[in-house]
C-alpha cells in the first residue's frame, strides 16, 4: 500500500491513503480505488496499452529517483524527469538506476587525473569512470594516441572543474570541454575552428574576447582598406587629385594576403585563446564567489556569448564598404547595379 500512497486514482482524482481498497490494472499497472475501478469497468489507459503504457509513480521512491535525476548536477536546473540532457547548459543528466553502478567497486572510479592512462582503449566505453553525468573528451593513452575520455561535472580540465567550465562557457559546452581536456593532457594548443576562419574577429567578440577581438577587428580593417582605397583610384581618378596612387593595387595585394594569413592564425589558435581567456575569468568569479548557485549565475554572466558585439562589427565593416562605394562615384555604383540585375 505504501508505494501508491500519495498517488492519485485517475477515476475520481484523489489522492491514495493506507487505509483505501486499491485495485491495479494488471497491463500497465495503474492503481484505481476498487470502487472507482468498479464504476469504469475499464483502464483508462487502454487504449495506450498497445503501444507499451507503463504507470510511473507520482510519489514513492522511484518518482523521487526520477525527479533526483532531473536536477542538474552542474547547474542545478530542476528539467523534467526523464530528460537526456539539462535544458539550461545541456550536460547529460543522470539516469535514476546510475546509482546502482555508482555503488558498484570499479578499479577506475574516481577523478579523471588518478586513473591509470593504460586502463583504457579505444571503444571500450570506459565503463569504470567517475558517476554522475560525463562528457566525452579525448586523452592521451600510454602509447601516445589520442583515445576517448569520460568527464564528470566535478573532474578538473586544467585546473577548474568542468562544471564552472560548462556554466561560463554557455553555448555549444560540450565542444569547448572537449578541446580544453585535449588542450590539457596532450599540450597541443593548436587546433583549427571554422567559426573563427568564416566569422574573424566576430567570433572573437561573440565569445567576449573583447581585446583580442576589438585588436583583430582593427588589423583585418586595416588590411581591407588598400583594396578599398584601389577600388576608388580606378573608378574615380579624379578623387585623390594629384596624389600618386600607382602603390595601391601592390598594397592591395598585400593586404589581402596579409588578410587571408590572420584568418588561419584565428582559426587554429582561436580556441586556446579562448580556453585561457575563460580560466583567467572563471578563476576570478571562484576567488569571489563561495561554491553553489550563486557561484554559477556569475558564471554565467561573465561569460557566454554576445551576438550583439558581432552583429556591431560586421555593421561597421558594412558601413565602411558603403563609404568607400559612395568614394568610388557612380561608375562603381552602376557596374555593381548593372552585375545584379543579371
Amino acid at each position: 500500500m505504501a508505494r501508491y500512497t500519495g498517488n492519485h486514482c485517475p477515476v475520481c482524482e484523489q489522492a491514495f491513503t493506507d487505509d483505501d481498497d486499491i485495485v491495479v490494472c494488471p497491463e500497465c499497472g495503474t492503481p484505481y480505488h476498487r470502487a472507482c475501478w468498479q464504476k469504469v469497468g475499464v483502464c483508462m489507459h487502454q487504449s495506450e496499452h498497445a503501444a507499451g503504457f507503463e504507470w510511473k509513480p507520482e510519489f514513492g521512491p522511484e518518482a523521487e529517483a526520477a525527479a533526483h535525476a532531473a536536477i542538474c548536477p552542474n547547474c542545478g536546473t530542476h528539467n523534467e524527469p526523464g530528460s537526456a540532457r539539462c535544458s539550461h547548459c545541456g550536460v547529460p543528466l543522470p539516469r535514476p538506476d546510475d546509482s546502482a553502478r555508482e555503488q558498484a567497486p570499479s578499479e577506475d572510479n574516481g577523478p579523471i587525473y588518478a586513473r591509470n592512462p593504460g586502463s583504457y582503449n579505444p571503444g571500450s566505453g570506459n565503463s569504470g569512470a567517475a558517476s554522475g553525468p560525463h562528457i566525452d573528451a579525448f586523452g592521451a593513452g600510454a602509447d601516445g594516441a589520442i583515445y576517448r575520455r569520460e568527464v564528470g561535472p566535478e573532474d578538473p580540465i586544467d585546473g577548474i572543474k568542468a562544471k564552472h567550465w560548462a556554466a561560463f562557457l554557455g553555448r555549444s559546452p560540450m565542444y569547448y570541454l572537449m578541446q580544453f581536456f585535449r588542450m590539457s593532457e596532450t599540450k597541443h594548443r593548436v587546433t583549427f575552428s571554422f567559426s573563427a576562419f568564416f566569422f574573424g574577429p566576430a567570433y572573437l567578440l561573440y565569445r567576449k574576447m573583447w581585446k583580442e577581438g576589438i585588436l583583430t577587428g582593427i588589423l583585418s580593417m586595416l588590411f581591407y582598406l588598400p583594396g578599398l582605397l584601389d577600388l576608388v583610384a580606378y573608378y574615380n581618378p579624379g578623387f585623390f587629385g594629384p596624389l600618386p596612387t600607382g602603390w595601391l593595387a601592390t598594397a592591395a595585394t598585400f593586404g589581402e594576403i596579409a588578410s587571408w594569413a590572420l584568418r588561419v592564425v584565428l582559426a587554429l589558435f582561436s580556441v586556446s585563446w579562448y580556453e585561457k581567456h575563460a580560466k583567467s575569468r572563471i578563476e576570478t568569479v571562484c576567488s569571489q564567489c563561495p561554491e553553489g548557485p550563486e557561484r554559477t549565475e556569475a558564471l554565467s554572466r561573465s561569460g557566454g556569448t554576445n551576438i550583439l558585439a558581432a552583429i556591431l562589427y560586421f555593421g561597421l565593416v558594412a558601413l565602411m564598404e558603403v563609404a568607400f562605394l559612395y568614394m568610388a562615384g557612380p561608375a562603381l555604383v552602376n557596374l555593381l547595379l548593372y552585375d545584379m540585375s543579371w
